[in-house]
């Protein structure tokens, strides 16, 4: 069993607090170097920083934070998109959170609780159709793609 004293205790305190200084991008930028040369503290250094991060109460920097550690410090789009180009799954199915800008079109919905984000949305025509951009109360998912939320004829080039 491992003893850790109160200097060893300051010292992780002190690399943590180093660590979150930097930012989420490069702190995570950080951490993936540290993962190719010492795998073991990088995984210390990471759940370190994510207990810091959670016990901030601010949920909106939980999630930059954790958009940043899942994509190496890249920019979270650009990893979805790479992400995206092994998946061959028929729909989108993002999923978002509370204030995330998404779409509903009642033209190409089944039912009315039918919702798309703005990348399926923009990638589909809807060109005369009734629709309405909102902002999400409580987050939600994309049903682009889903045959049991929305017609064929509304999917994203993406999703077919």
């Amino acid at each position: 069993m491992k003893i850790i004293t109160t200097n060893m205790a300051e010292a992780i305190d002190d690399e943590v607090d180093g660590i979150a200084k930097l930012g989420p991008k490069f702190a995570a930028i950080h951490i993936d170097k540290k993962l190719k040369v010492s795998p073991q503290l990088a995984k210390r250094q990471i759940n370190l920083l994510l207990h810091r991060v959670l016990d901030t109460n601010d949920d909106t920097d939980c999630v930059v934070w954790y958009r940043y550690l899942v994509a190496a410090g890249n920019e979270f789009y650009d990893f979805k998109s790479e992400v995206l180009k092994y998946d061959d799954a028929s729909r989108c199915g993002l999923v978002w959170t509370a204030n995330f800008v998404a779409y509903r079109c009642r033209t190409c919905g089944v039912t009315p609780c039918m919702s798309i984000c703005s990348d399926c949305f923009h990638n589909s025509d809807h060109t005369g159709h009734d629709f309405n951009m909102f902002r999400s109360h409580a987050g939600g998912a994309c049903d682009c793609g889903d045959v049991h939320a929305m017609r064929h004829t509304g999917y994203a080039s993406l999703c077919f």
